[in-house]
């Protein structure tokens, strides 16, 4: 009994390196075999904000009113150095401004590279990234965040997740959505 112990873990353990080996060189082994797999899809690299500093008390919340009209989330906000109005998404992974909205945040839209595909609800398309220097809502100011400008195809600008998922919680109630440093 102890020679078959053995030989089952010398053959069990030929077939893992036997398929640590092949999944390791897996490229070679399709060539060899002549199978072409598809290209992967390339995508955008994910859009991280550069460790924004928060300003405003631990602690502080905004409350955003749910929309009578729509039942979204929409606010008002400070970017930069101007004043634009956002529809509050926590689907979208960046904020991202319109052509317009850029250039009330003091962004010389003309000088951006316009080389980041997207894909919206209004189908694909291309964007610029940006670092706006603020993002203020009500009494939360978050500095150097990362966002997208979309100069078509965008009908109005999004507080997405690269300013949301830096804050400590965001709550949806019925009647409003509670913004928490």
């Amino acid at each position: 009994m102890g020679n078959t112990v053995l030989r089952d873990v010398i053959i069990i353990g030929a077939m893992g390196t036997a398929l640590a080996l092949a999944f390791a060189n897996k490229e070679k082994l399709y060539a060899a075999a002549g199978i072409t797999l598809p290209a992967a899809p390339v995508e955008a690299a994910p859009v991280v904000a550069e460790k924004p500093v928060a300003k405003g008390h631990r602690g502080s919340v905004v409350s955003i009113p749910k929309s009578r009209n729509d039942g979204q989330f929409w606010t008002d906000a400070r970017v930069n150095s101007g004043h634009v109005r956002f529809l509050v998404d926590t689907g979208a992974s960046s904020v991202a401004l319109t052509l317009n909205d850029a250039k009330k945040a003091g962004i010389r839209t003309r000088d951006l590279n316009y080389n980041v595909p997207i894909a919206t609800a209004g189908g694909r398309n291309m964007a610029a990234y940006v670092e706006l220097k603020s993002i203020s809502v009500g009494a939360i100011t978050l500095r150097n965040v990362r966002a997208l400008v979309v100069p078509e195809g965008l009908g109005t600008s999004l507080l997405g997740m690269t300013y949301l998922g830096q804050l400590q919680k965001v709550e949806a109630t019925p009647n409003a959505l509670l913004l928490r440093l």
